[in-house]
């Protein structure tokens, strides 16, 4: 078996944050992750106006321990090999999409109700009714 060595990822140089408005982070962030962290904060904010969030008393763990955790979650794993964003995008098209396919085509199916004809044949067993 041959390997074939690609070098895109060469190319694909991810541009990364050391420090905000001169103040350095403890870790380097791209933009990206900072893009998830950003939304996954938004989403916190608008989530504790709700109940279950909103009986979460930890300051920390709302805006800033579930937003990094979204943030590493989106930016370092792949579930199916694609990136989880793209992953929950096509799990969600594919339980909304009214098509039936099948390797790439679209079935037909039939609109009517099925009928039977022919004759149809039986037999009585003998411990059965009495007539």
């Amino acid at each position: 078996m041959k390997q074939i060595r690609v070098y895109n990822q060469v190319f694909k140089i991810e541009k990364t944050v050391y420090s905000i408005q001169g103040v350095p982070l403890p870790l380097p962030v791209s933009y990206r992750q900072m893009a998830f962290f950003a939304g996954a904060l938004v989403l916190m904010v608008i989530l504790n106006k709700f109940p279950p969030v909103a009986w979460v008393d930890y300051f920390l763990v709302k805006f800033v321990a579930i937003p990094a955790g979204v943030a590493w979650f989106f930016t370092r794993k792949t579930l199916d090999g694609k990136a989880p964003h793209r992953f929950l995008l096509r799990v969600a098209e594919h339980w909304f999409s009214p098509h039936h396919h099948a390797r790439y085509r679209e079935l037909e199916r039939p609109g009517g109700k099925y009928r039977y004809e022919g004759a149809v044949t039986f037999r009585r067993t003998s411990g059965g009714e009495t007539e």
